[in-house]
């Protein structure tokens, strides 16, 4: 047996498979953007319609990966409730199941006919959708070539004992078909991979029945992986519904072990196609998983939250701002500067975690900043429509005078946050390029943080109480953080110079440096205000 042939055989036709599956997903995925859209802009916290629309959007594009990674960006922009994401999750693997249903036609004559109408139709197109519907033909044709070129290769294998025996003993020992079935979909990430190549080893005449259910069951467990990877780093809600489809996919599996005669005794009965059969058992599977868990979604809801507790980083919300005030200016502009300190108080918090990440880049001090801006922006806006509003109504002149200052400073405090954001973002260069500021700089920094942060603190009591004296020591904090940034630079070249540091991480020193400097002058700006000396 030249089991050379048969290896190039398998590797080649797998490819085949694997790319034209890639292909037709990734081509339904962007000519279905559009419907896509509209149908996830229903998201409803109706569990029995949240299950269709994951039923409808996975058979859509092909891919319960592509799904459950589409889930948890919804849940993680707080789009999505969970208990809509684990019956969107039901409706996923549900889905999923017409990709074994069509690879279970025999179409592997025709199968050159596709690629080569796609062909053709790709290279005379002119438009990017029609294109997309050429490579829909394309990984079509290419995925049934490819199945054909597996089960072609593996035939001779059916004629050996030994192998089919190896094969057929899957069934024999549960653990082991499960086993093997759980690593090659954790190989692939495609639970349509899996599918495809036991129906390919199954129409061969290498896999029964019987040893093609564990394979099945093992694949369901291993398809959670890829929701599992894609939840890492995100929110809580996100990690609940990735464990979510892991618990409920597995319970699924011990359920089905127990009915495991059942499938054997009444899926044969449906058709006696053995691939038909393979399609049929993970139709089957996912169906009667849905039936059993759909109506107990708020108790694993409940479950999920005991398991993995705590609550989200959230973003911060306007809270001063009441439209009640908007009648009474002297009132209105005290909550305009009670916002303001907020604004500051979150930019305060926001340049600590920056402080943070350049000693020890963390990523979830990286992800709350990023909501921390996300806060200050909001709150820019909120506090501009506000005073916007308060303009609306007749003044007193020493009110109005009041207004071009105020709003100035909004921005001001908006740029300090953008520059506090900044400051982590550069140390997230550093971390991710494996740079390291010398001992010196490192001390460096610690001091004109420690300076920046009494400034901050200065400029919140000046902003709070319109206290004309913090505002001077925060106009002497600065001229301060100016001598030390002017020296630092100088220094920061002499390490250069001497080869105490290297250049890309002097780099990322250099602007670090920077962005302090302006966060300060921003923050400046505002008590220059106070004491009538700029823009205020």
């Amino acid at each position: 047996m030249e089991y050379h042939k048969i290896i190039l055989g398998v590797i080649g036709g797998l490819g085949l498979f694997i790319y034209g599956m890639y292909l037709l997903s990734d081509s339904l995925k962007k000519l279905s953007l559009g419907l896509l859209r509209s149908v996830l802009e229903k998201l409803t916290s109706n569990r029995f319609k949240s299950m269709l629309v994951g039923t409808f959007v996975t058979a859509l594009i092909q891919s319960s990966s592509a799904t459950s990674v589409i889930l948890i960006g919804f849940l993680n922009a707080g789009l999505l409730g969970l208990g809509g994401g684990i019956a969107m999750m039901i409706g996923a693997n549900v889905g999923t199941t017409i990709t074994g249903q069509l690879i279970a036609f025999k179409l592997t004559a025709i199968a050159p006919i596709f690629i080569f109408a796609g062909a053709v139709y790709f290279f005379v197109a002119k438009k990017d959708k029609n294109k997309n519907r050429a490579l829909v033909a394309i990984g079509f044709g290419m995925l049934f070539l490819g199945m054909s070129m597996m089960s072609t290769a593996v035939a001779p294998l059916a004629q050996n004992e030994a192998t089919k025996s190896a094969f057929l003993n899957l069934g024999k020992y549960p653990f082991l078909g499960i086993l093997t079935g759980l690593l090659l979909t954790m190989l692939w990430q495609s639970s349509s991979t899996t599918t495809g190549i036991i129906i390919a080893f199954a129409a061969a005449g290498l896999l029964n029945l019987n040893s093609s259910i564990y394979l099945i069951f093992g694949m369901e467990i291993g398809t959670c992986v890829t929701a599992l990877l894609a939840s890492i780093g995100g929110k809580l809600a996100s990690k609940r519904l990735a464990w979510g489809h892991t618990l409920f996919n597995v319970m699924g599996v011990v359920i089905a072990l127990m009915m495991a005669p059942l499938y054997l005794k009444y899926v044969p009965l449906l058709s006696d196609n053995v691939a038909r059969q393979v399609a049929n058992t993970h139709t089957l599977f996912n169906l009667i998983n849905a039936i059993i868990f759909l109506p107990f979604v708020p108790l694993f809801v409940k479950l999920l939250q005991k398991i993995i507790p705590g609550d989200d980083y959230l973003k911060k919300e306007a809270k001063h701002l009441d439209k009640n005030l908007l009648a009474l200016p002297h009132l209105a502009i005290t909550a305009v500067v009670n916002e303001m300190v907020v604004m500051l108080d979150t930019c305060l918090e926001m340049l600590r975690k920056a402080r943070l990440c350049t000693i020890t880049y963390d990523h979830k001090l990286r992800n709350e900043i990023t909501l921390d801006e996300e806060s200050v922006d909001d709150m820019q806006k909120h506090i501009t429509e506000y005073i916007v509003e308060i303009t609306r109504n007749e003044l007193p002149e020493k009110h109005s005078r009041l207004i071009p200052a105020l709003l100035h400073s909004v921005n001001d405090l908006e740029k300090v946050g953008d520059y506090a954001e900044g400051i982590v973002l550069l140390s997230m260069r550093a971390y991710e390029n494996d740079l390291k500021f010398s001992a010196e700089a490192e001390k460096e920094l610690e001091k004109l943080f420690d300076k920046t942060d009494s400034l901050m603190r200065q400029t919140r009591k000046a902003l709070q109480f319109n206290d004309q004296t913090a505002a001077s020591i925060t106009l002497n904090i600065e001229e301060e953080i100016n001598e030390l940034i002017a020296q630092y630079k100088l220094n920061h070249i002499k390490r250069l110079e001497n080869a105490v540091c290297i250049s890309n991480a002097g780099l990322v020193f250099n602007d670090i440096l920077t962005n302090i400097e302006r966060l300060n002058d921003h923050l400046c700006n505002i008590t220059k205000g106070i004491l009538h000396l700029g823009k205020r």
